[in-house]
């Protein structure tokens, strides 16, 4: 039997050329969705956005749900600690305490598709945490059931309570929502609605205060819903001390296919410019914020216009400046040198088929990871910064047997250090990794605190880095206690009290 993702990727469809990365993902247009008919006996997920395909029989590999090492210092285990029992197709993550209880709560963004077998339900969800751990169903659904590419949280009616932000859309393009915080949780119910002109499919939000007055902005990254309407600008929505307007108060000059937003200061002027990521036939970009007036055309772009899904800013090399990851074939990193970006770093990993990337400091020694899923081959892959340097080869794979849809970080076990959060699409969706901390006080992971740990925990004292090579990355880690960033006499104090002698 001819594999019908092949026949599709190898075709043009509208003009547009078709990308095939392999036998069972292709790059699709909107126009192709119609043409797909599923075999029965074949599982079929597609993307949030619907341009990606993956045909689940004829994508499993021998390493499926298990977990690969390249290198040390990625402190995961090789299975979930926990995950959920439900099946959805998961388009977004949030990491927050939702209601209070000082305990990170994670909030879920469920999308429809015509994936096969179909989907029963796609409402979001909230998992409570119910005190170092999840709670195996979730408690809060969204009253309302359309699909949602992403979610964010942020107070964004200055009321101090987290509200969330649902970027909805899917073939209905339907209107971003926010469900509004309240002491004990969010409404499950949503009052505002977005209203864009001639409506658009939300494929990512980034909720930031770009122009510093004190309250939260959001921005959507866009497509239409056809070949007839496939493109729309990115879309802004300015908080005006706490009112949010349901139409967008800025758009892009450019109308295309965004996939991912993220703010970061390129020039150093104090004000974080909008890195944009955009899909076949666009070029990703930069756009300049000037003084809290964001530009509408891009001051900085790759040259590009290859398929880009995902990006992200972390001053990687510790000169003060933010690098740009983008999420292209193969992961980039940008670095920058006083507002000047170079390609300085690309990802040795075997495939590429983003669905989300980001930073986290996954080990604690003070500088940013780069972590990124997969919706291609279902992998998550961590690539540890040592000394400003990212590791090619992933430092730590995670292979999943259905598709990456979403990846994020929080401290779910209250040990501070933080767990991965990783989205599906499929059963289970929702998976957590705890982050395997040493002992307190065990600086050296020996088992005991004695005075090898006292040697280690006055070397850290300055902090790690280059400048400080006595300094090893775990042991500045397990000494800074209250995880502040370093290592001072609040720590030493509760260093003392789990000390307890000996060689």
């Amino acid at each position: 039997m001819v594999n019908w993702a092949e026949s599709i990727g190898n075709s043009d469809h509208d003009g547009v050329p078709m990308k095939n990365t392999g036998s069972t993902i292709v790059a699709m247009t909107l126009a192709c969705i119609a043409t797909v008919r599923a075999d029965d006996r074949e599982p079929v997920e597609i993307s949030d956005d619907s341009r990606e395909i993956i045909v689940i029989a004829e994508s499993r590999s021998a390493t499926d749900n298990s977990v690969t090492l390249q290198g040390s210092g990625v402190r995961y285990g090789l299975t979930p600690d926990w995950q959920n029992t439900v099946r959805r197709q998961v388009g977004g993550l949030a990491v927050a305490d939702m209601n209070g209880d000082g305990w990170a709560d994670v909030v879920v963004g469920c999308y429809t598709s015509q994936s096969f077998p179909p989907y029963e339900d796609w409402e979001n969800l909230i998992y409570y945490n119910t005190g170092n751990q999840l709670e195996s169903n979730a408690s809060w659904v969204s009253t309302d059931e359309v699909s949602t590419g992403d979610i964010k949280v942020a107070d964004i009616n200055g009321d101090t309570y987290p509200d969330v932000f649902a970027a909805n859309g899917g073939f209905a393009m339907s209107r971003s929502v926010i469900y509004w915080g309240t002491p004990t949780g969010p409404a499950t119910t949503p009052t505002w609605h977005s209203s864009e002109p001639g409506l658009a499919w939300n494929n990512h939000a980034v909720l930031f205060d770009f122009d510093h007055d004190g309250d939260v902005d959001v921005f959507t990254a866009n497509q239409g819903n056809s070949p007839n309407d496939p493109f729309r600008p990115i879309y802004a929505f300015i908080n005006d001390d706490g009112t949010l307007p349901t139409f967008p108060s800025w758009q892009s000059a450019e109308i295309s296919i965004q996939g991912f937003l993220a703010f970061g200061d390129l020039d150093g002027d104090g004000w974080e410019d909008l890195a944009v990521s955009k899909w076949a036939n666009f070029q990703s970009g930069i756009y300049k914020n000037a003084a809290g007036s964001l530009q509408t055309t891009p001051i900085w772009t790759t040259g590009d216009t290859d398929t880009d899904k995902g990006v992200a800013w972390a001053d990687v090399d510790g000169n003060g400046r933010p690098d740009l990851a983008l999420g292209h074939d193969p992961t980039l990193l940008y670095s920058n040198n006083d507002g000047v970006l170079s390609h300085t770093w690309s990802s040795g990993a075997p495939f590429f088929g983003h669905a989300d990337i980001t930073f986290e400091d996954v080990d604690r020694d003070g500088d940013q990871d780069l972590a990124e899923t997969h919706f291609s081959d279902g992998r998550v892959h961590i690539y540890l910064n040592r000394d400003g340097v990212l590791d090619t080869i992933p430092t730590w794979t995670y292979d999943s047997s259905s598709v990456g849809t979403a990846i994020a970080f929080g401290d779910i076990n209250g040990d501070n250090w933080p767990d991965l959060i990783v989205g599906n699409s499929g059963e289970p969706c929702v998976k957590v990794f705890y982050a395997n901390a040493p002992a307190p006080g065990d600086l050296n992971d020996d088992g005991t605190v004695n005075l090898n740990d006292y040697e280690l925990f006055t070397q850290c004292a300055a902090g790690p880095g280059i400048s400080n090579p006595g300094c090893d990355p775990l042991a500045f880690a397990t000494a800074d206690q209250d995880a502040d960033g370093d290592v001072d006499f609040a720590d030493f104090g509760h260093f003392q009290s789990l000390f307890t002698g000996g060689p």
